[in-house]
């Protein structure tokens, strides 16, 4: 696959950026899951923890930024959030995937005889039942375009992409081919969420963490196949990382299989990269051989 990169990597710069992201985000995360298990004094709220620790990567890109590259990085960074011309079909895929995604596992897991789940109440429910008294009776889904907005301005999406696609991937991308630079980077944005997975309460401990770690590297190559064929655009992926955000808020989801969810990503991730080298490899081919 083509890659798209950027501003070359300055020597130890990317180094930098993980360690700043991973101080950054787990100097939050770290207390607050001593706290859920009660080896700390002081009360953290979960929620708040969550949101704070999540702008670790973008923070620190930014920092890697002004130490290393300048006006020049900040320039690339922002062209690439500006790009938005890259064919509708890769708007379809990044908001459908993981809205397709959810309901393919729950229809395969009703297929093997798990109870379907009710669409009616979904995560969103449970996680913000403290709602006014007013709101109880109003369709959930009608906050969907409010926390769409959140994720994509202020959330987990603006937290972390500028940095795993805006700053890392394409640098990375410099020392290894896409593949390889987006499953290492899928596995340090993994083992990044491990304070956060292992806090008291967290869904991710309700099945083996193994398996979000295998569906995060998974869709990492999907955000590195989006990157390289959007012109790089950061865009796209903060439009992917709130779309995977809302759907786990509002799509209700049956969790009989939980690693349905991993085989069928990583089933997705290798169905595109032979697909890609398919395509490369005719290329050459006729490249080769022109007609």
């Amino acid at each position: 696959m083509t890659t798209v990169n950027s501003v070359p990597p300055k020597a130890y710069s990317l180094l930098i950026f993980f360690t700043f992201s991973f101080l950054i985000s787990w100097m939050v995360w770290v207390p607050a899951y001593l706290d859920s298990y009660n080896l700390i004094s002081f009360k953290i709220n979960p929620i708040l923890s969550g949101s704070l620790g999540a702008i670790g990567p973008s923070l620190s890109a930014l920092i890697t930024i002004v130490v290393f590259e300048g006006k020049i990085g900040f320039q690339d960074l922002f062209k690439r959030l500006l790009t938005w011309r890259v064919g509708l079909r890769w708007y379809l895929f990044v908001l459908l995937w993981a809205p397709c995604l959810s309901l393919t596992v729950t229809a395969i897991s009703i297929l093997f005889g798990s109870p379907p789940p009710d669409f009616a109440q979904p995560p969103f429910v449970s996680i913000f039942s403290n709602l006014p008294p007013a709101l109880g009776n109003v369709s959930p889904f009608i906050f969907m375009p409010f926390f769409f907005l959140q994720q994509l301005l202020l959330g987990s999406s603006m937290g972390e992409e500028p940095g795993w696609r805006g700053y890392a991937l394409p640098r990375m991308q410099f020392q290894r081919c896409a593949w390889r630079a987006s499953i290492l980077l899928g596995m340090l944005w993994g083992l990044w969420h491990l304070p956060l997975w292992l806090t008291k309460g967290n869904s991710a401990q309700e099945n083996f963490i193994g398996w979000h770690y295998l569906e995060l590297v998974a869709t990492s190559i999907l955000f590195g196949w989006v990157y390289n064929n959007t012109q790089g655009s950061l865009l796209l992926a903060l439009l992917f990382h709130a779309s995977i955000g809302v759907t786990g808020l509002f799509l209700a989801s049956t969790g009989l299989y939980p690693w349905l969810s991993a085989v069928l990503s990583w089933g997705g991730a290798l169905l595109i990269i032979t697909f890609s080298k398919c395509i490369e490899h005719a290329a050459a081919i006729e490249s080769t051989y022109p007609l």
